[in-house]
């Protein structure tokens, strides 16, 4: 199976910008053991901007994602826990409804972008939306059916790159 790293696209430099957020979620706390403890809904202010536009996947300060982009995740059968975050930009009198997601997460798989590091066996998992977390960051990871469904609704602020998997 095919997996993709969810990166950055060149509609992100329009997405919304979230002010004063820190402090209100830790990052380190979206995770399934501390999922009951995140606020079940937040309202977050956004930079104010004419050229802001409101993507359906948002990757800073976390991971947000629209109604349709939860709705095509449903589609596929994945166990996906979310709290609610609405965007409100107060200059334009504008707000979005977002799910900030809780997927299962581990650290025994490792991304590898390079043919030529291929020692292990590649790993192939039965998931469609994932995390794996290294020293560095947390990597949103989805299968080929999955990248093909968001992409075939057009869902906007979704950049993609191919990776494959390893065991650690």
């Amino acid at each position: 199976m095919k997996y993709f790293e969810i990166v950055e696209a060149p509609e992100h430099k329009y997405a919304p910008r979230v002010k004063n957020w820190y402090g209100k979620i830790d990052v380190r706390d979206i995770c399934i053991k501390k999922y009951p403890d995140l606020p079940k809904r937040e309202l977050f202010v956004i930079e104010s901007s004419e050229k802001t536009i409101f993507t359906d996947i948002i990757l800073f300060p976390f991971l947000l994602l629209s109604p349709n982009v939860m709705d095509v995740i449903k589609m596929h059968h994945e166990r996906c826990f979310y709290r609610e975050v609405i965007l409100l930009d107060q200059l334009n009198g504008k707000s979005e409804l977002y799910y900030l997601p809780v997927f299962d997460e581990t650290e025994k798989l490792l991304i590898r972008n390079r043919e030529d590091l291929m020692q292990e066996e590649e790993v192939n998992l039965k998931k469609e939306i994932f995390w794996i977390r290294d020293s560095f960051k947390r990597h949103t990871i989805i299968s080929l059916e999955l990248a093909e469904s968001l992409l075939w609704r057009e869902i906007t602020g979704l950049g993609i790159k191919e990776v494959k998997l390893y065991t650690n």
